[in-house]
């Protein structure tokens, strides 16, 4: 039974959980969040599918046409 805990319930147990260093920082994308409406969501969804499966320069290159 752990110290501390009556019914030996809850609290950590050895040996419990994700080993360290299990998930690799590099690699992994932030999660981030935004509000928008329905359709902007949409093109925000196609864009980013775009973004994420290998079209980054076209994406890059398209925002900086926008911006100039």
């Amino acid at each position: 039974m752990t110290e501390g805990f009556k019914s030996g319930r809850g609290g950590y147990r050895e040996g419990s959980g994700r080993p360290l260093g299990s998930v690799k920082a590099e690699g992994v994308r932030k999660q981030r969040q935004m509000r928008a409406y329905d359709d902007e969501w949409e093109l925000i969804n196609q864009f980013a599918r775009l973004l994420k499966h290998g079209h980054k320069e076209e994406c890059e290159a398209f925002v900086k046409s926008l911006l100039d």
